[in-house]
């Protein structure tokens, strides 16, 4: 289980995730890796995966797709080209994997973006997703924070933090504080934890 967190204020945008992953063995016992999760598109733009871990080749391919477009930079008509990019690698998968395992049977993306012809402060949040393995992925409205899985105490404090005009580092220190509160409550939240921002001057990894 991937926990995910995004959000936005004057100040710009911030992703946070962990990389722990799970498989199963031919006999269902779960094994825990890591894998990172957080992927920039461009100069401005940025996907985080979460939930079945197809979720990961799915958004590099994407990568490497929109690397190939090389005209492919506004967050919206990315969206639109992921969701049925997604839409199709995830049928795929599911045709020659069949299902995922019960409690593994959903897939998010998180894509965020900065747009400076966009009213300020000029960024973007959107989520793709998908339950039981439903297909195709559906977009789901978000406001300027997204917290995957939902987590209510966390939602009300960074929204309060947003609102507050807290920098990007706090933000991000916030971030870092509960990833590893939820490393102590879940196995399959883990270590390393992937940092990155992005405003006006692009997509930066950020190292805490």
């Amino acid at each position: 289980m991937t926990q995910a967190l995004a959000g936005y204020n004057e100040h710009g945008l911030f992703l946070a995730t962990d990389s722990r992953a799970t498989r199963f063995d031919a006999g269902g016992q779960a094994h825990f890796f890591n894998v990172p999760k957080l992927f920039p598109l461009g100069r401005n733009c940025a996907i985080l995966s979460g939930g079945a871990g197809v979720s990961v080749p799915l958004s590099v391919a994407l990568q490497r797709e929109i690397a190939r477009r090389r005209g492919l930079t506004d967050l919206e008509e990315i969206a639109e080209f992921a969701t049925s990019f997604f839409s199709r690698g995830y049928e795929i998968h599911l045709q020659k994997n069949g299902p995922e395992p019960p409690g593994f049977r959903h897939l998010y993306f998180i894509l965020a973006g900065y747009a400076p012809e966009k009213p300020r402060p000029g960024c973007q949040l959107l989520l793709l997703g998908s339950e039981e393995n439903e297909l195709p992925l559906r977009p789901a409205p978000v406001s300027n924070l997204v917290v995957m899985p939902r987590n209510l105490g966390m939602e009300m404090r960074l929204s309060k933090a947003l609102s507050a005009g807290l920098t990007l580092e706090q933000l991000l220190a916030l971030s870092q504080e509960f990833l590893e509160k939820q490393a102590r409550l879940k196995e399959e939240v883990g270590p390393p934890y992937y940092y990155a921002t992005i405003t006006s001057e692009g997509y930066r990894a950020i190292t805490i």
